[in-house]
């Protein structure tokens, strides 16, 4: 999965620019707003599923998202590096943010030096028999590998990173898509199809359930059979 970017910039045109440059020449996620408050509210939405690796933010939002919980992560309260552009030169920039020019280049080179990849981002997945490297980007089925595209490998990863939640085709397009454009949530459908059947080759196609009105989501267990109703006849 690309790491997620938390963009916060009062201007809106810049905001879309960054946005852009985030999204189509770096290849990251972007939860963009306005300001702390709206920052916030954006990741409650989410449910944590898009939990930032970094805060981006213009200089006049820096005050307010280092007096938030904003630079934290939300799951294991560790410090998120905050990247603050350099858009005004008399904003104090305190000693755990960094300063960075608001150029595409810089900002994206910044970036990648700051996400390296953490421990959790390599680890190793595992389940009833289904074996996912991050590191080498490859599946295993017992040992078997799995011929899986790299959206396809994008998609098992971040459903079996997540295991019992329920996601919506919405959320896993501006997850596993990365927010490409002009893709529709039939999409969902179509990969997680395909997904399916090859896991099912080798007996492993109940692991991505379908719930019905919501999304999809990795089951912890394979699904129970319908329970059988035995009707006791009438007396005559």
């Amino acid at each position: 999965m690309s790491a997620v970017i938390l963009l916060i910039h009062e201007d809106l045109l810049a905001q879309r620019f960054i946005r852009h440059v985030l999204e189509v020449q770096g290849g990251y996620v972007v939860v963009a707003a306005s300001d702390s408050d709206a920052a916030l509210q954006a990741l409650h939405r989410h449910d944590l599923a898009l939990a930032p690796d970094v805060v981006v933010t213009g200089g006049r939002q820096h005050a307010q998202v280092m007096a938030s919980p904003l630079h934290r992560h939300p799951l294991d309260n560790r410090r998120l590096p905050v990247l603050v552009l350099d858009e005004d030169e008399r904003v104090a920039i305190t000693p755990s943010a960094h300063r960075v020019a608001a150029e595409a280049r810089e900002l994206l080179l910044k970036l990648k030096g700051v996400l390296r990849p953490t421990q959790a981002q390599e680890r190793v997945l595992e389940h009833a028999g289904l074996r996912l490297d991050p590191v080498q980007q490859q599946a295993y089925a017992g040992e078997l590998p799995l011929n899986l595209t790299a959206l396809g490998f994008r998609l098992l990863h971040f459903l079996m990173a997540h295991p019992g939640r329920v996601y919506t085709r919405a959320l896993l397009l501006e997850t596993v898509w990365a927010g490409q454009s002009f893709v529709e949530e039939r999409t969902v459908d179509v990969h997680v199809y395909r997904l399916r059947n090859q896991l099912a080759r080798f007996g492993h196609g109940q692991l991505i359930e379908a719930v019905r009105g919501s999304g999809y989501r990795f089951a912890l267990a394979p699904p129970r059979p319908a329970a059988i109703r035995h009707v006791v006849p009438a007396a005559l």
